[in-house]
């Protein structure tokens, strides 16, 4: 990453009042945020120790007055050069502009606006219409300004979506008018928190879109605000100050063109299709949630993998899931399944405890964990192409043993090229069911949406296989 030249001044690292000469090197549309502290060096090599390796708290002051506070700084390089400096680099993780606090513990906010390039789709509204055309206006496009939409709040604190957008320039007489809209979140606290804290709660709703999209997405423009840095008027009025957030929170996803024409079933759920869920439950589990959230969405951020890999992936996200979420012990096991087949008639419930149970003798196999997913406590029917609802779970399991232990036995039963890449989109089908519900989405609509998504795996193999009919003929 290329940084450039930005500003020389003084700086103070922590609490300390000793002052470092030193140079700020910025790549703002890259994150890039590099301090080198220039200590003189009249003889022998400085110290490695001199200055800690992380600073959480650096304020600055440039040649020019300006004020900088940098925070999050990682030691990244360091450089001595006898009988003139020693140079040590620090990479910041954020640079608020303009702005000095006395220390760490006055950096506090109470509100943060984050920009999220490529969701509007998602957001599914617009600060443009097209007017009705009533036969008397010539009009092609208006302006129709939307509010915040809130996607959740309690006492603590509201979390928004919002849509800012540009107006044309006074001067239209010029070949390209360009309106944009940019799509961010808006996390308003009650209390004074620190830049994680929104940070955090940023990053959880960014993972939520990333899943509802299945496509990866970077932070751009950052701003917070606080009550207490604020400018004041003449007639005693305050208005709070906006303060310009350098972070090092961006990818190259954020220059990518996201403009794509997706349909309905694109989206496992949308901006007004979220406000029928839970989000609190969701905030409660989503820490356990997260090595399944990683492995579903590592596909994502990484399309050139195998299909054996995406495979892989998706079998591991749903025994997981079904490990922390549902059942981890043998024990616990076998009486959910006693609990599970009670509801059923009596002529059924041994077939269907050696269906669940199979292989299960010491613990609770890959076999019997997708069993039990695919039943769906008996309220749903899942899709599973060519193969027997009830040879799946054996088929998936014994096709991951053969890609990830190669046992040559399995070579024969184990899927392969378009098989797999079916049963890839049916697993990931299954687990989209189970997000689903664990982000508090009632039953009709989950229903509904897991039917919808695997619609196109349907249509798929039916034309494949008129087309060999077609063949044969």
């Amino acid at each position: 990453m290329k940084v450039n030249l930005s500003a020389t001044g003084t700086w103070k690292m922590d609490n300390s009042d000793k002052e470092y000469y030193g140079d700020l090197y910025l790549n703002k549309d890259a994150g890039g945020i590099i301090l080198y502290i220039r200590i003189p060096n009249n003889g022998p090599i400085g110290s490695y120790l001199e200055l800690p390796l992380n600073i959480p708290f650096i304020k600055g002051s440039t040649m020019n007055g300006a004020k900088i506070t940098l925070l999050d700084c990682v030691r990244i390089k360091t450089e001595s050069r006898i009988g003139s400096e020693d140079i040590f680099g620090y990479q910041a993780n954020y640079l608020l502009d303009s702005v000095s606090f006395e220390s760490i513990d006055d950096v506090r906010f109470s509100k943060m606006k984050i920009s999220i390039p490529g969701i509007i789709e998602w957001g599914n509204i617009s600060n443009y219409s097209m007017p009705k055309y009533d036969g008397k206006s010539d009009a092609l496009i208006e302006l129709d300004i939307t509010e915040p939409v809130e996607i959740y709040s309690n006492q603590d604190y509201s979390l928004s979506y919002f849509l800012a957008h540009s107006y044309p320039p006074f001067d239209l007489v010029q070949e390209e008018i360009i309106l944009k809209q940019t799509p961010y979140l808006i996390i308003e606290s009650g209390s004074l928190q620190t830049l994680e804290w929104f940070m955090d709660k940023a990053k959880q709703m960014k993972r939520l879109i990333e899943i509802a999209m299945a496509e990866p997405f970077g932070f751009d423009k950052m701003t917070v605000e606080s009550p207490e840095i604020y400018y004041e008027f003449d007639d005693g009025k305050r208005i709070n100050r906006i303060i310009e957030v350098i972070h090092a929170y961006k990818d190259n996803n954020s220059k990518k063109d996201h403009n794509h024409n997706r349909l309905k079933h694109d989206f496992l759920f949308r901006l007004n299709e979220l406000r029928n869920a839970n989000f609190s439950k969701w905030q409660e589990i989503s820490s356990v949630m997260e090595p399944i959230i990683e492995l579903y969405i590592d596909s994502i951020y990484n399309e050139k993998l195998s299909i054996s890999r995406h495979f892989l992936n998706m079998v591991q996200a749903l025994e997981t899931y079904h490990s922390r979420r549902i059942c981890n012990s043998l024990p616990e096991f076998k009486k959910r399944v006693e609990e599970l087949i009670s509801i059923r008639p009596k002529d059924f419930r041994g077939e269907d405890r050696k269906y669940l149970l199979e292989g299960s003798y010491k613990h609770v196999t890959l076999r019997s964990r997708l069993a039990d997913l695919l039943t769906a406590d008996y309220t749903f029917i899942f899709y599973t192409g060519d193969i027997h609802r009830l040879e799946f779970p054996k088929v998936i399991a014994d096709t991951r043993n053969y890609y990830t232990h190669y046992d040559k036995k399995l070579e024969d039963r184990a899927l392969k090229d378009e098989d797999l890449i079916d049963s890839f989109h049916i697993l990931r089908n299954i687990l989209e069911f189970y997000l689903l519900k664990e982000f508090g989405f009632d039953e009709e609509f989950i229903h509904e949406r897991i039917r919808e998504r695997i619609k196109p795996i349907i249509t798929s193999k039916s034309i494949k296989k008129a087309d060999q009919r077609n063949n044969r003929t």
